[in-house]
């Protein structure tokens, strides 16, 4: 009888808890736009000023699955600080779609590269609540950003964080990782690192890494192209990315034209 009243509550709560899986949605947050980053991971480098970019990724996420469709936007202010803006829409996921939280940011570098120094920037950012089942209801958050070049080799590090506005949330911290590898004249092969503490945990629950490449398609336009694997949870166990960005107004390039006059 108490074995059979026990299986009983057992299922009763297993019914009234909402799924772990949707509480703990990893939502995509603030993301840099190409070819001004490496996946997720920000350069300290910013578009020129009066340039502004648009790109759209697409995700394939396996295990738990869906599809997530972002609108990345970016415009330069002044020649180091730039405005950013994501628009991330998910479907596919346990029969469910909905709008992410929406991202903004305000990035501005402070220190110029050098022969021996980084670049450095910092990063400002807050969002705006999506759907409930997408959602962190909202955070604001902060980060610093520093890009070295090194031969055909860029490397960036970002240190960001996150503060939620729900109190049953925690605080989130990532170290992202990105080194961007310059394989041709318009072909660039990119790998990235991301380390996170999420809102959901208090200690690491995310190590991904992440593969993939870059090709610049014509002046201002470039396609990339990548898949990353959680080492830790594999949760979700696999990603898939393709991205195209475009970057406007075109530079156009000048050509000169050199008269020979015939003696």
């Amino acid at each position: 009888m108490k074995k059979s009243l026990l299986k009983t509550l057992l299922l009763f709560n297993i019914l009234l808890l909402p799924p772990a899986t949707a509480y703990a949605f990893d939502l995509q947050g603030i993301q840099p736009l190409q070819p001004y980053g490496t996946f997720s991971t920000f350069t300290a480098y910013n578009l020129d000023k009066g340039k502004w970019g648009l790109e759209l990724i697409t995700e394939r996420s396996i295990d738990p699955n869906f599809y997530r469709f972002s609108l990345v936007t970016a415009y330069g202010v002044t020649d180091t600080i730039e405005l950013i803006g994501n628009l991330p829409f998910v479907t596919d996921y346990l029969n469910d779609e909905g709008l992410e939280d929406i991202s903004m940011g305000f990035k501005q570098k402070i220190l110029k590269e050098k022969r021996l120094g980084p670049s450095v920037s910092y990063l400002l950012t807050f969002s705006v609540p999506g759907k409930d089942r997408f959602s962190y209801r909202g955070r604001a958050g902060a980060g610093l950003i520093v890009s070295k070049r090194l031969g055909p080799f860029l490397g960036n590090l970002n240190l960001l964080y996150f503060k939620p506005t729900s109190s049953s949330l925690e605080d989130e911290y990532q170290l992202r990782i990105g080194l961007d590898m310059a394989a041709g004249h318009n072909f660039n092969l990119l790998t990235e690192l991301i380390v996170k503490k999420s809102h959901f945990s208090e200690s690491i629950d995310l190590i991904e890494g992440r593969l993939g490449y870059r090709v610049k398609l014509s002046s201002g336009y470039f396609g990339t192209v990548g898949m990353g694997y959680d080492f830790k949870n594999r949760n979700p166990e696999l990603r898939l990315f393709l991205s195209l960005s475009m970057i406007l107004p075109v530079k156009e390039k000048k050509i000169k034209k050199i008269y020979y006059e015939e003696e």
